[in-house]
């Protein structure tokens, strides 16, 4: 039986989806520290702001950016699945700072690596052999959409050089307000449980 492929995550992430843009003020660094949002100490390595965009780097790698109506928290990781992150506390803190913007919609996603030597292959022999839920299919990348009892799975995953790149979007539309957004992001042992127990579980036996 051929070794079971490495599964690295290369990041994780939060995206809030306002019906408005999002005041990019809102992440400079000064801001997310006077707000408690992110702790004083921690290192700048990159922050540009202008009036329609902005993103704030840290050297822990944790990433803030707006743009339009959208702000993104994402985590760079390089190593196995985790429980939580601190994009998720981040975000709850964000939203908590900024409960009169009326968000609508949160994605939790994760970026990952599974070590595949043949991965174009794969993506023909085993997930064209799944059943409906397909969005878009080429020779190298497919996309997938799973509808859960408590979120919709977006999957996309792609042909790389001795692997393949999977990106697991979970999104979840809501009630305006902040409530209904902290209330999402309480559902991330849910995504974590389908993402361990449905699709990690896949890549495993099917490459084995």
């Amino acid at each position: 039986m051929a070794e079971s492929p490495t599964i690295i995550v290369r990041n994780a992430s939060v995206v809030l989806v306002a019906p408005t843009p999002i005041e990019p003020q809102s992440i400079r660094p000064e801001a997310l520290v006077n707000a408690e949002i992110i702790p004083a100490g921690w290192q700048l390595a990159n922050n540009i702001n202008t009036p329609v965009a902005a993103q704030v780097q840290y050297q822990n790698g944790i990433v803030i950016q707006t743009e339009g109506n959208r702000c993104v928290f994402q985590e760079n990781s390089g190593s196995s699945l985790k429980p939580s992150y601190q994009i998720h506390t981040i975000a709850k803190r964000y939203v908590e700072a900024t409960k009169l913007v009326p968000y609508n919609a949160i994605g939790i996603n994760w970026m990952l690596d599974v070590g595949m030597n043949d991965s174009a292959r794969w993506i023909r022999d085993t997930l064209l052999n799944e059943v409906g839920n397909f969005v878009d299919f080429f020779p190298t990348s497919l996309q997938m959409v799973k509808h859960l009892s408590f979120a919709a799975c977006n999957l996309n995953f792609r042909s790389e050089s001795s692997r393949l790149s999977v990106e697991c979007n979970y999104h979840f539309p809501v009630p305006e307000g902040s409530s209904g957004v902290l209330n999402s992001l309480d559902s991330l042992s849910n995504c974590l449980s389908h993402l361990q127990e449905e699709l990690l579980p896949r890549f495993l036996l099917s490459h084995s």
